[in-house]
């Protein structure tokens, strides 16, 4: 009886220990340019590419007026999983000031104009997670990753 209580009291810790381990996690710093030139307000995602081995969560960063932009994984922690990763792009200026996912897409001011989308500076290819030209593979120490869009 004494046994069996301690066998399952260490397979509980056991598990419990193999649960809490911790995804190892790489900073990731860089910039998105196109023809040379920083596009800013650019959501890039970090998708892990489970065809090259590497599963888990995903990391985001938004680029600022110089195109820079930090990765940031899952809970706000710096930086995204170690491994393959296939890059997307979003542009976030298509939506100027409306309200994303309101029907109508009026401005935040009650009753004012109504704002139409406006199409995206990024090629489709590079919003498609199938489809993105876009892969990197994320090391402990990397340098920058620039990402040069074309047209």
């Amino acid at each position: 009886m004494r046994t069996a209580a301690l066998t399952l009291t260490l397979a509980g810790l056991a598990s419990a220990a193999g649960c809490s381990a911790q995804p190892e996690l790489a900073a990731v710093t860089g910039t998105v340019t196109m023809n040379g030139k920083p596009l800013k307000n650019v959501k890039v995602a970090f998708q892990p590419d489970p065809d090259k081995g590497t599963r888990g969560a995903g990391s985001t960063g938004v680029t600022d007026d110089a195109g820079a932009f930090t990765l940031t994984f899952d809970g706000g922690k710096p930086g995204a999983l170690v491994g393959h990763h296939r890059v997307v792009l979003a542009d976030l200026d298509v939506y100027g000031n409306v309200f994303v996912g309101r029907g109508n897409y009026r401005t935040e001011a009650p009753g004012g104009p109504k704002e139409t989308p406006k199409v995206s500076r990024v090629p489709e290819a590079y919003a498609n997670l199938a489809r993105t030209p876009v892969q990197v593979e994320v090391k402990p120490g990397m340098g920058a990753v620039t990402i040069e869009v074309k047209k």
